[in-house]
């Protein structure tokens, strides 16, 4: 790898971690005694092109701290050579034995408990899948579809949770995310989290307020319960001017037997009120009372449809 090639905005998984081999290695040669001028005006220009690539530089310098602060002993001086190479070693050693690159799922109407490799936990929805993704200098979660409650342990590296174009950071907090056909809604139980779009709109949630973005729009936050918030886990919807497609998309995360619109503008009809998520024929039977529904069952499906 040629630290001195400019780089341009990573596309991918792959490209994430070719980012961070090139931060690495110019945080090893910019303490270096012997670094020139030459390298330090390609080390600029890199640092430069990008807010990626200051944020990358900027995990670096924090895990060198982290580092020292733990395993140097009280030298007051060190040659930048040695520090070189024990950041090298001290880098290279982390990343093999502290990268994880893996999914996990859940199946419909099971809910899993995961305990992350930092201690961080996740509360994962029926007929969800995320990916976990840590390296020494990020904890990185992709929610691909469904819904997840994160608790995050205390830590100098960032948690960051992807989700159909956004990205939420964390800063130290519990907090629930549900993406359902491309709309990320964001619901903060204590601490913070920052919703980052990828043209660079950003929004912040305190404790007991909620969000949604979706195609490249964040809408108005709003005020929550914090006691609201993940509370599917005690076996509950509540729905606040949800659409009846987003009910019934939660619905069919929850209960094998499918249940299906019949009719064209279904989807867009509104639905509020608490409902019993084990108790599929109560939840239709309410939606046939709070709207101009009737259930229709078929050989493989549930339908409704406009009375």
């Amino acid at each position: 790898m040629r630290p001195e090639a400019d780089s341009g905005e990573p596309a991918g998984h792959g490209a994430a971690e070719r980012l961070a081999e090139e931060a690495a290695t110019w945080f090893v040669r910019m303490r270096s005694p012997a670094v020139d001028a030459h390298a330090e005006q390609h080390f600029r220009r890199w640092l430069g092109a990008s807010e990626l690539h200051r944020r990358e530089y900027g995990n670096f310098e924090k895990l060198w701290g982290a580092l020292d602060s733990v395993a140097r002993p009280r030298r007051k001086r060190r040659t930048g050579g040695a520090l070189a190479i024990v950041a090298a070693l001290a880098l290279g050693m982390i990343y093999h034995t502290q990268t994880v690159d893996r999914p996990e799922s859940s199946k419909i109407g099971e809910v899993r408990h995961l305990v992350l490799d930092d201690g961080s936990q996740v509360e994962l929805d029926a007929a969800s899948e995320l990916r976990v993704e840590y390296t020494p200098w990020r904890r990185r979660i992709e929610l691909l579809h469904g819904q997840a409650l994160f608790k995050v342990a205390p830590g100098w590296r960032p948690f960051e949770v992807q989700a159909a174009g956004g990205s939420l950071r964390d800063i130290g907090t519990t907090f629930n995310v549900l993406q359902d056909e491309g709309k990320v809604s964001v619901a903060v139980a204590e601490g913070a989290v920052e919703i980052r779009l990828a043209d660079g709109r950003k929004r912040r949630l305190e404790g007991g307020e909620q969000a949604t973005y979706q195609a490249g729009e964040i809408a108005a936050s709003r005020v929550v319960n914090p006691l609201n918030v993940g509370v599917w886990q005690q076996e509950r919807w509540i729905f606040e001017d949800a659409s009846l497609g987003e009910v019934v998309r939660q619905i069919n995360r929850q209960h094998a037997r499918p249940l299906s619109l019949g009719g064209a503008g279904l989807e867009n009809y509104r639905v509020s009120g608490v409902f019993d998520r084990t108790d599929r024929a109560g939840l239709l039977k309410a939606l046939t009372v709070l709207l101009p529904l009737r259930v229709e069952e078929k050989a493989e499906t549930t339908q409704l449809r406009r009375r």
